[in-house]
This record gives structure tokens, sequence and C-alpha cells, in this order.
């Protein structure tokens, strides 16, 4: 009897231990967003970084690669993040018992819809980006542009804040397509050369800096195409 006992408080033990391993969200998974304005896939990379969780987004059809997410947050088997960016829009995900579906909605608070995903493999390993690299305090303020494409003309607004650690920031409002705080994922300088990074939209930005640092002249890049982009600083 004492040896059935044994074996029945081990078994107790056992099965907690698997489910929680089970539970565990690390790993590449992908969905489908279904909207009214046709299919959408994602794919998401959820990983450990130190003590802590993280995870970034691609979203192939957009040109969207390695798009680093904001509060992630795991607890047993629910899993939470936030897309930075207009409406800062968050999944909220539950993992299966077998650890291979997650069932979760997404988007903006009030307008979320079903999103379930699929464990595909491990994690990906993923190179973190300098969000500065280069003497960028030059940028700081707002600077204004016109991109002109075969749809029309968007007119474009930089915002670069300083950091309390000195560092550089920066967000991009299209304005006339009402979108705004577009984070830019990185900024780097090198010589008279500035570089963009927009993970969010899969685009980026590359000019040259005048000598009165008042103005970069280069080219946007988004979708595979280049067009001619020149941006100048706002007088404060």
């Amino acid at each position: 009897m004492k040896r059935l006992l044994a074996m029945f408080a081990a078994c107790v033990t056992i099965v907690p231990a698997i489910a929680l391993a089970a539970a565990d969200p690390a790993g590449v998974w992908e969905g489908t967003l279904q909207t009214p304005n046709g299919d959408m896939g994602f794919v998401f990379n959820i990983h450990r970084d130190g003590d802590q969780w993280a995870a970034e987004m691609d979203v192939p059809a957009q040109g969207v690669s390695g798009l680093p997410l904001k509060d992630v947050k795991v607890g047993g088997t629910m899993v939470g993040f936030v897309i930075p960016g207009p409406g800062e829009p968050r999944y909220d995900g539950k993992v299966s018992d077998d650890g291979k579906s997650m069932a979760g909605n997404f988007g903006p608070a009030g307008q979320t819809l079903p999103l379930n995903l699929t464990w595909k493999s491990a994690p990906k390993a993923v190179e973190k980006v300098q969000a500065n690299s280069g003497d960028v305090k030059v940028l700081e303020g707002v600077w204004e542009g016109a991109l002109d494409t075969p749809g029309g003309t968007l007119h474009l607004k930089f915002n670069f804040t300083k950091n309390s650690d000195g560092t550089i920031a920066g967000t991009i409002d299209s304005i006339d397509q009402g979108a705004n705080g577009l984070p830019i994922t990185s900024i780097a300088r090198t010589g008279d050369t500035g570089k963009l990074d927009v993970k969010i939209i899969g685009g980026g930005f590359e000019g040259t800096l005048s000598k009165d640092g008042a103005t970069l002249t280069g080219n946007w890049s988004q979708g595979g195409g280049t067009l001619p982009l020149t941006i100048q600083r706002k007088k404060s």
C-alpha cells in the first residue's frame, strides 16, 4: 500500500510538470488574421531574453520582418504582447495543453479579431540592433518632407527626441494617411550619411546630411522599390 501511494504521489508531481512544459510558448508561431479587407499572415518569434520574455513579428505581405514587440508577458498558459505604433494593437492568447496551438485575439482595444496561431519551430536566433549608431544627436528636432508616389504625394513628418540616457528616438507621421507615431527602429549615421530603419512598415530612408545640418537628401525604400525623398529640419 505504501508503495502504491508513493507511485501515485509521484504521478501527481509529474503531471503538473509536464503541463507546464507543454505550455511553454517559446517558438515560432504562425497564423492568419481574417479581416474585411482580406487575409493577412503573421509570424511571431517568442523567446527568452535573459530573465525576461521577448518577441518579434513578421508580416510577409507587408515586408515587415523582425519588428520588436512591446510588453511581452507570459503567465502560465497566457501570452500577451503589444505591437508598437498607431493604436498599439495587442495580442492575447492561450497556449493549448499540448503546446502546439494558441487561441487568441488581435487588434486595438474594442476592435479585436480572432487570431489562432500554430507552433512551427523552436525560436529563431535574434540579432540585436542598436537603436543608435554613430553621432545622431544632430537629428534632434522635427523634419518634414514630401514623398511623390504613384498614388499621390504623401507629406511626412519625422520627429526625433532625446531620451533620458542621451540616445535619440524617432517616429514618423504620414499626415495624408492619418498614420501618426510610426516608430523608427534604428537610427544610424556614418559621416554625412544618415540611415533610418522602420520595421513596422518594412521601410527605410537613407540620405546625405547637408553641410549646415538642415537637410537630408536621399531615397525612401519600401516593398522592394525606392523613391527620392528630401526632408528638411523645421525651424523652431
